[in-house]
């Protein structure tokens, strides 16, 4: 078997160099000059800075959304109209109350009537009132409130909670005049509920969020001539509205 020659071994093994030295320029890439080196050295604290900057302004403003994120003063009332009345609700309303019953609705509606009581007659139409039930303390405004049905005065009134496709799923919980009416959700489309008002009274309506699993929330309602919204809610925190009669 032929050996090789050392000149033919010398340019072999020069060749075998060349190619290890070629294989890892390809991997390392290309050789910068040096003061584009430095250049680029120079950039990455600014980046690094930069992008600090930006994610404590992201932290900043989520905190911060709360306490300067509010919706139209203006969009804090809803008005109750006669055009927002439930006649059928009304007359069943009306009827309870003729026979000396109430149900939750004017349950609630007779609430801030009774803060006029003290002591054991305080006591006696609060327990009577979570139990749906006229004690001879609540008769007289039990009859009241008859009257004021008779004479237009007081009705059963419709409030529309509006719809929100991109907020399906987040909740809010609402109280009027303190009292828990529930948890409401914003649904894709839009639904009804109905409350018990006196055109004399002004209610107090919290909406608290609960659920925002799809970002904070913002909850609207509407009636025939008004329409209100919430300021951004996030879990916890609330929003006041007034409702009143005209």
């Amino acid at each position: 078997m032929a050996r090789a020659s050392p000149s033919n071994r010398r340019r072999a093994k020069s060749r075998i160099h060349a190619s290890v030295y070629t294989d890892l320029k390809d991997v390392a890439g290309p050789r910068l000059p040096g003061s584009q080196k430095s250049g680029n050295l120079r950039l990455l604290p600014w980046l690094s800075g930069a992008a600090l900057v930006c994610a404590i302004g992201y932290l900043i403003a989520l905190a911060t959304r709360d306490k300067f994120d509010d919706s139209d003063p203006a969009k804090k009332t809803l008005e109750l109209t006669d055009q927002d009345i439930d006649p059928e609700t009304t007359l069943v309303e009306k009827s309870l109350l003729r026979q000396g019953q109430i149900d939750a609705r004017l349950a609630i509606a007779l609430w801030p009537d009774i803060k006029k009581l003290s002591g054991e007659g305080l006591r006696l139409a609060q327990q009577a009132l979570q139990e749906n039930k006229v004690v001879p303390i609540l008769e007289p405004l039990a009859k009241k409130w008859a009257n004021d049905f008779d004479a237009g005065k007081a009705a059963a009134f419709v409030i529309w909670i509006v719809e929100d496709e991109s907020q399906k799923g987040n909740a809010v919980e609402l109280q009027l005049n303190g009292i828990p009416l529930g948890k409401y959700t914003i649904e894709p489309s839009r639904y009804a509920i109905i409350v018990v008002e006196r055109s004399d009274l002004t209610s107090r309506l919290e909406i608290k969020g609960v659920s925002d699993s799809n970002g904070s929330i913002v909850f609207r309602a509407e009636t025939a001539t008004s329409e209100a919204e919430t300021r951004h809610l996030s879990k916890g925190k609330s929003d006041f509205w007034q409702i009143s009669v005209r």
